[in-house]
């Protein structure tokens, strides 16, 4: 669980019908499964849409700065959503609660591991049309005894073709964050974005030379 943490999130959207998108809420009685990893986290998320405004799942995520893991339950919300004609925008929120778990290696400690309870705020935007896709997130973490975490994330992307339902989507994307506990506080990433269908991949790297690899599938 340490090294694979996890984030699912995932929707389908009326400009780009029957492809994955990178959201927390998707359409009623869909799965979805998402894997994050970069240089502050490995991160899994599994979610079970509701209704068309809420879905509810499991939250694994490994902190790499702090080596500690944290689980528990997940709830997104989607506050609003404006669809254009070529163009669709939203906002979601989404809270979490569980318990931290310090990684310490000793085998005579982990007998007695540290743990601690802990929340989790998350606010998020997008805009997009089949070129152009903008996006912002912050964060904020109460992970008790383990401190606070906060961060905030800006995307821009475009794509190079724009495809047709069911073909091979393709995306490149910057994107920028801000994380005030970290020791680097600012940074950056490129990233190619693929989707066709029920999957989303995503490989780049960052301005520390660090890989980044995110995976989301919708059953």
């Amino acid at each position: 669980m340490r090294k694979y943490a996890i984030i699912i999130t995932t929707a389908i959207t009326a400009i780009l019908p029957m492809t994955v998108q990178a959201r927390p809420v998707s359409y009623p009685d869909a799965w979805t499964l998402m894997i994050r990893n970069d240089t502050d986290q490995n991160s899994l998320h599994a979610h079970y849409t509701v209704d068309t405004q809420h879905s509810v799942g499991l939250r694994l995520r490994y902190d790499r700065e702090g080596d500690f893991t944290f689980v528990g339950a997940q709830i997104n919300r989607l506050m609003k959503r404006w669809n254009k004609i070529d163009s669709q925008a939203n906002i979601y929120g989404r809270i979490g609660v569980g318990q931290v778990y310090d990684d310490v290696d000793n085998a005579e400690l982990r007998l007695k591991r540290d743990s601690d309870e802990a929340l989790f705020l998350g606010l998020s935007g997008d805009w997009e049309t089949r070129r152009y896709f903008i996006s912002g997130a912050a964060e904020y973490w109460d992970n008790g005894r383990f401190g606070d975490y906060s961060a905030y994330h800006g995307r821009l992307g475009i794509a190079p073709y724009v495809a047709n339902t069911g073909a091979l989507h393709t995306w490149f994307m910057v994107e920028g964050h801000h994380r005030p506990e970290n020791d680097d506080k600012v940074g950056a990433s490129a990233l190619l974005r693929f989707f066709k269908g029920p999957s989303l991949l995503e490989v780049g790297v960052d301005d520390q030379g660090e890989p980044l690899l995110n995976y989301i599938h919708r059953f």
